[in-house]
């Protein structure tokens, strides 16, 4: 799968459903995933290109994954965008 709008879809939905909050904010940073008090929190920069938001995103996936809730194919998902 490339990494395009469809990918992002999929990985936003599966952060989502794993109980994290996205957020696209500008900033000097690259962007990651933290706990805010009791809240999981994603960040990643609103400057990112789509295949720039969608290889962070599986980064960050890749990084925790075992706290993710995820399928076979999500593991597979993420393993081939966070290349």
């Amino acid at each position: 799968m490339r990494a395009g709008p469809k990918a992002l879809a999929e990985l936003e939905a599966l952060f989502r459903r794993n109980g994290y909050t996205l957020k696209y904010l500008k900033g000097p940073f690259r962007g990651g995933a933290c706990r805010l008090y009791d809240n999981k929190l994603v960040v990643i920069n609103a400057i990112y290109p789509p295949a720039g938001r969608v290889r962070a995103l599986a980064m960050i996936a890749e990084q925790i994954m075992d706290k993710l809730d995820l399928t076979p194919e999500e593991k597979d998902l993420i393993q081939r965008l966070a290349l």
